[in-house]
């Protein structure tokens, strides 16, 4: 009757070595990686999709330190879309930057001389 009765001790887990912990920290944030860097790619163009990349690094280097291959895979992805899609996102940036200097610069400028004359020009009719 007695094995039914709780004694109120609970089996406690058993504690994880330090390559365990690193291990599994470092898989939590393989998936994390990579999930962020998907989601910075549609939430911010592209252009913070680095803080993916970098806790992809994160990621490796803790499963290195430990020894595990488990959701290596995913942080390299992580890694790699990360930096790829911030790269992109300022390269395109830039280049649209050059395209509408190019664009003004190409363009005929006398119009604004011809703008600041009849500004000057009512500016002293009063």
């Amino acid at each position: 009757m007695s094995e039914f009765i709780p004694s109120g001790i609970s089996n406690p887990s058993p504690e994880l070595s330090q390559s365990e912990q690193d291990a599994k920290t470092g898989s939590g944030l393989a998936i994390g990686s990579f999930v962020t860097s998907l989601a910075l790619i549609f939430l911010s163009a592209g252009f913070f999709s680095f803080i993916g990349a970098i806790l992809g690094h994160v990621s490796l280097s803790k499963l290195k330190k430990s020894g595990s291959t488990q959701n290596r895979g995913l942080a390299v992805a992580g890694v790699i879309i990360g930096w790829v899609s911030t790269a992109l996102a300022w390269l395109f940036l830039i280049g649209f930057i050059v395209l509408i200097v190019g664009a003004v610069s190409a363009g005929d400028s006398s119009w604004w001389a011809e703008f600041m004359n009849e500004i000057d020009q009512d500016y002293n009719s009063y």
